[in-house]
């Protein structure tokens, strides 16, 4: 069985402030295979790297987000909330975050807002769209991505589409499970209808990280990542 692929869950977000350079750069350092990060728009139509509707969480600024002009929030300070050494971190652009990412490490785009034809299009004119996945909990940009964009891979939850089948008919690459949903036979299902799979879990529990690796998930999308490695170690590597 293969080692699972790490998606590091905005970035290296245990080490570093959430959705930033300094994030991606962690993620990279711990060897990361992929960076998931959010997209939102300002409001003078500026793509971000921003995960909360509003800056008050991860920023020093306040208010919501599509309220504001580029101009402001690049001024924001979004790491100092995390810790002094991140003082100064910006709110990424995501040209900028695209072009720090580009041949380093792949990219899975969560669209919290945003047109996805433009998101696919800047992948593309980095030569970055084959190594590219995405995904919104929105569901008319959901509907979108399929629609105008089908270069673009996307992820479906298990959640939202509740079987395989449902999956494939929409046309999904990826297929996303949690904790509560994933099982051996789902995982295999899904490896034989030519879909990735792959589960997302926010929290610690090495039990947790056991199901996922005893069903064959492909790929963690996760924050504890030396946890999740040092379960896998000791479940795949033979004892001598």
């Amino acid at each position: 069985m293969k080692r699972a692929a790490i998606v590091c869950h905005r970035g290296a977000c245990l080490q570093a402030p959430e959705n930033t350079f300094a994030a991606l750069e962690k993620a990279i350092e711990i060897g990361a295979d992929v960076v998931e990060f959010d997209v939102r728009p300002s409001r003078d139509g500026v793509l971000y790297v921003h995960h909360d509707e509003t800056v008050n969480r991860t920023t020093n600024g306040t208010g919501r987000f599509a309220d504001m002009t580029s101009d402001e929030i690049d001024q924001l300070d979004a790491g100092r909330w995390f810790h002094a050494d991140f003082a100064g971190e910006s709110v990424p652009r995501l040209s900028d975050f695209l072009d720090a990412c580009r041949g380093r490490i792949k990219t899975y785009a969560e669209i919290k807002e945003g047109d996805p034809a433009e998101v696919r299009d800047m992948l593309a004119a980095r030569g970055m769209l084959a190594d590219a996945w995405t995904f919104s909990f929105d569901q008319s940009i959901r509907a979108q991505a399929r629609a105008q964009v089908p270069d673009l891979r996307r992820m479906v939850l298990f959640a939202h589409v509740g079987s395989v089948e449902r999956a494939v008919a929409l046309d999904a690459h990826i297929l996303e499970f949690h904790e509560g949903d994933v099982s051996e036979a789902l995982v295999a299902q899904a490896k034989s209808a030519g879909l990735i799979t792959q589960m997302f879990y926010g929290g610690s529990d090495r039990a947790v990280f056991e199901t996922a690796v005893r069903c064959g998930v492909e790929q963690m999308n996760i924050d504890h990542v030396e946890l999740f490695r040092d379960v896998e170690k000791a479940l795949l590597e033979p004892v001598t």
